[in-house]
C-alpha cells in the first residue's frame, strides 16, 4: 500500500512539473492528433489560450496538412437547401460523417460552399439575392465560424460580385483575407471590374486596384502561391491578383485543346502548393495533367493519365444520348490531390454510380464511394403523346470540383 501511495504522489509531482511549465506542456501537445487537442481545449483556460494560439497552430503545422477528403454536392440537393456528402480519400479509414449540413449559424437561405482554403471553408448564403445574401468563414475541424462585413457601396454607382475567394496560407500567417471581384457599371452600359480585399486582422474591406476589363471566368478562381488565379475558357486571356501586393498581372494561358468547348470537360485547381489544369473531351481516354511552373513561364507536362482499364472495367461510363453513334465517357474530374511523395498523387473521379481515385504514377485505381443511383429523364413529344423516358445514368454530383476537407486547428 505504501508503494502504490508512493506511486501516485510522483506521478502527481510529475503532472504538476508538466502543469506548470509551458514549454514542457506544448511539447506534448504538439504530438497529439487534432481530435484530442480539441478535446483538451476545455480542460482549462490555460490549455485553451495554448492550443488556440496561432503560434502553436503554425508550431503543430508548418505546412497545411493533406486534404483527407472532399465534400461533394449531389445533383439531387442542387435546387434544395444544400446537405454535402463528405467521402474520404481513405477506404479503410473514413474521417468523417458521410454528410455535412451546415447549420453553424441560422440562415434563412441556407449555406451552401463556395470555396475550400487550406483548411478553411469560405460559405454563403444559397440561392439569395445578393442584397441579402452573407458571406462566412467556417472551419469544420473546430465548428467555428464568423460572419464578415459586406462590402461596401458607392453612392450612384451600381456594383455586382462576380466572384468571392479566400486567401489563407497558415504557413505565412495565421490571418486570413478575403478577395472580391465587382463588376462596376459605368455610363453608356459599359462595365468593368474592381478589386476589394478584407483582411482578418485589419478589418475593414480595401479597394485594392483601378477598374479594370478582363474576359476570364471570375466565378471560379484559385488560390496558389500568394495569388488568386482565373482563366478564360474562351483560350482569351489568363490572370492572377497577389493580395500581398495588390498587383494584377496576366500569366500564359493553358493549353487548350481545339474543339467544341461544351462538350469537354476542365479541372483548375491547387494541392499541396501545385496549381494543376486538365482539360479533356467526352469521348478521351488519354490525356495530360498540366502544372503552372513557379515563375509563371510556362505550364508543363506534369503527368499522363489513360482510363482505358477504368472504362474496361466499368462499361457504364460508355454513353450516348439520342444519337448512338455520338458516344461520350460519363466521367468528371473532382479534384487532383498531390501527395507528400510523387507515387502518393492522384485524380478523384465521378463516374456513373461511383467515386474513383486513380493513382496518377502507378496507374491503378479503386472505389472510394458508392453513389445513390441517379437517371437522367428525357421528357418530348411524339404526335399528341408526351413522353418521359429514361435515358441512362448520370453522374451523381454536379459538375463543380469537389471542395477539400483539410484538419486544421486556426482560428476564425
Amino acid at each position: 500500500m505504501k508503494i502504490k501511495i508512493k506511486l501516485i504522489r510522483k506521478v502527481e509531482q510529475a503532472a504538476q512539473v508538466v502543469a506548470s511549465n509551458d514549454d514542457l506542456l506544448i511539447e506534448i501537445l504538439l504530438r497529439l492528433p487534432i481530435k484530442s487537442l480539441i478535446r483538451f481545449k476545455l480542460v482549462s483556460k490555460h490549455w485553451h489560450s495554448l492550443i488556440t494560439d496561432p503560434k502553436f497552430c503554425h508550431l503543430r503545422n508548418p505546412k497545411p496538412n493533406p486534404a483527407l477528403g472532399l465534400f461533394l454536392l449531389p445533383r439531387l440537393n442542387y435546387y434544395v437547401i444544400p446537405c454535402f456528402e463528405y467521402v474520404p480519400f481513405s477506404v479503410q479509414e473514413p474521417t468523417n460523417p458521410s454528410l455535412l449540413k451546415l447549420k453553424f449559424t441560422k440562415d434563412p437561405h441556407g449555406i451552401s460552399i463556395v470555396q475550400s482554403c487550406n483548411g478553411l471553408l469560405l460559405c454563403s448564403s444559397f440561392q439569395a439575392h445578393e442584397p441579402n445574401r452573407r458571406y462566412y468563414v467556417y472551419n469544420p475541424t473546430t465548428k467555428h465560424f464568423t460572419t464578415f462585413p459586406k462590402t461596401d457601396q458607392e453612392t450612384g454607382i451600381r456594383k455586382k460580385i462576380r466572384g468571392m475567394y479566400l486567401a489563407f496560407d497558415p504557413a505565412k500567417s495565421p490571418h486570413y483575407k478575403v478577395v472580391c471581384v465587382r463588376h462596376v457599371e459605368l455610363d453608356q452600359g459599359e462595365y468593368e471590374y474592381q478589386i476589394e480585399v478584407y483582411s482578418s486582422e485589419t478589418g475593414p474591406w480595401i479597394v485594392s486596384s483601378q477598374h479594370f476589363t478582363a474576359e476570364v471566368n471570375f466565378e471560379e478562381g484559385v488560390y496558389w502561391s500568394g495569388s488568386i488565379h482565373w482563366i478564360s475558357y474562351e483560350k482569351v486571356e489568363s490572370l492572377y491578383f497577389n493580395v500581398d501586393e495588390k498587383r494584377l498581372e496576366t500569366t500564359p494561358l493553358p493549353p487548350f485543346l481545339d474543339g467544341w468547348m461544351g462538350r469537354s470537360n476542365y479541372y483548375f485547381g491547387e494541392s499541396c502548393d501545385h496549381l494543376n489544369f486538365i482539360q479533356t473531351f467526352g469521348s478521351q481516354c488519354q490525356f495530360n495533367v498540366y502544372e503552372m511552373k513557379r515563375d509563371y513561364s510556362e505550364w508543363f507536362v506534369k503527368y499522363e493519365v489513360d482510363l482505358s482499364p477504368l472504362v474496361t472495367t466499368f462499361s457504364g461510363m460508355i454513353s450516348s444520348y439520342l444519337n448512338p453513334m455520338d458516344w461520350y465517357f460519363s466521367r468528371s474530374i473532382l479534384c487532383l490531390i498531390r501527395g507528400e511523395k510523387e507515387k502518393d498523387s492522384f485524380l478523384v473521379l465521378q463516374i456513373p454510380g461511383k467515386v474513383i481515385r486513380y493513382n496518377l504514377v502507378c496507374k491503378t485505381f479503386e472505389t472510394l464511394h458508392e453513389c445513390a443511383e441517379v437517371k437522367d429523364v428525357l421528357s418530348f413529344t411524339y404526335g399528341s403523346q408526351h413522353i418521359d423516358k429514361d435515358v441512362e445514368e448520370v453522374l451523381s454530383f454536379t459538375w463543380t470540383i469537389g471542395f477539400q476537407h483539410i484538419e486544421s486547428l486556426c482560428c476564425v
